[in-house]
């Protein structure tokens, strides 16, 4: 039974501007790497045992051409790309997904994952899959459980419950980003784990939990795809019919009140969000940027291209990212607020720094 990669890459990236824009958002830069966020989530699945060579991608109509000429540079040739009209949130993906998977190959395992995350030992990651499967073949739609390793604020938290293998639980409840006095007991208490959003699920099970708890998502996806315009592997879901899909993520549609909701916990495999640009300077492999002067100017993160000199003297704990006309510079401890940034311009009409 093949693991089948669906990547989702849609995602704004509003937080990593001004180098995350509308015409090229995150997942499309090498913000880690030399490769692009993108192409790093790719190539992780691609040569490993059970899993299928061809990615199932979705991402925003705008961005299919991005997507192919990305794909062809570390040469991989996708199964399908699924082009949103607009974003309906991650219920709609999974529908659109998992309605797919099951032309493509109903026997096959889909995962679910999202193309803007960091995971620093893929091996364990693969590993960790590879062991959820049985479950998921069973009827478990499986999600993945980051032993969290700070009382993150940031993120959702996963509880688990009963055992039903050496590796996998039943989830005991999904719980919203906490404060910061409810994230300290949360980890003291080692009962939860972070909530990545990676789901590893036959097809089929997740087509059903839909239509039992979601069925105007179904509804509104297979409607989108049946009135799709098609060529070669892409597919630019119907506009109308998308629109009118509710747009509601899937852990509120499906997780939260399916009874086949089980949890891979406590994974750690060195993951993080790729959300914010303090973030960034958490796990980037890049070496130092000769862009960059930083004089007497400890725990700083500079991101600039080529051509574009940025110096720092006498300063700490700062963030400058740089990309043509557009300066950002924040102090790593407001990263989290450069998103109200894009809101400023969206309500001045300065789209052209968007």
């Amino acid at each position: 039974m093949a693991i089948h990669p669906v990547i989702m890459c849609g995602g704004a990236g509003t937080r990593l501007w001004p180098v995350s824009n509308q015409a090229c958002p995150k997942q499309f830069h090498p913000l880690i790497s030399d490769k692009s966020v993108f192409q790093e989530t790719v190539q992780r699945f691609q040569g490993q045992l059970g899993f299928h060579p061809e990615p199932v991608i979705i991402s925003n109509a705008a961005y299919g051409d991005l997507i192919e000429t990305q794909l062809a540079e570390i040469g991989v040739t996708a199964a399908a790309i699924l082009l949103e009209p607009q974003g309906r949130n991650t219920a709609a993906v999974a529908a659109v997904a998992a309605r797919v998977l099951s032309e493509l190959d109903p026997e096959a395992l889909g995962l679910l994952v999202p193309s803007d995350h960091y995971i620093g030992r893929p091996d364990v990651f693969i590993g960790a899959v590879r062991d959820a499967a049985a479950s998921a073949a069973a009827g478990l739609i499986t999600t993945f459980g980051i032993a969290p390793d700070r009382p993150e604020t940031g993120f959702g938290y996963i509880q688990a419950g009963e055992r039903l293998s050496e590796t996998v639980q039943r989830v005991a409840a999904f719980k919203e980003k906490p404060d910061a006095a409810t994230a300290a007991s949360y980890l003291a208490s080692g009962l939860y784990s972070w909530n990545a959003g990676i789901f590893l699920f036959k097809p089929q099970t997740m087509l059903t939990e839909l239509a039992q708890y979601a069925p105007g998502v179904l509804e509104g996806a297979d409607k989108a795809l049946t009135l799709a315009s098609r060529g070669g592997v892409r597919c630019l879901l119907d506009a109308d019919a998308f629109a009118a899909t509710p747009s509601i993520s899937v852990d509120y549609a499906v997780m939260e009140h399916t009874a086949h909701a089980a949890v891979l916990a406590p994974l750690d495999c060195a993951w993080n969000d790729i959300g914010t640009w303090s973030m960034i300077g958490a796990v980037s492999n890049r070496q130092n940027n000769p862009a960059a002067i930083e004089i007497d100017s400890p725990d700083c993160l500079v991101h600039a291209a080529d051509g574009q000199l940025v110096a720092l003297v006498g300063v700490e704990g700062l963030v400058v990212a740089v990309d043509g006309n557009r300066i950002l510079v924040t102090r790593k401890d407001r990263a989290q607020d450069v998103g109200a940034v894009v809101k400023v311009l969206k309500d001045r009409g300065l789209k052209d720094f968007l």
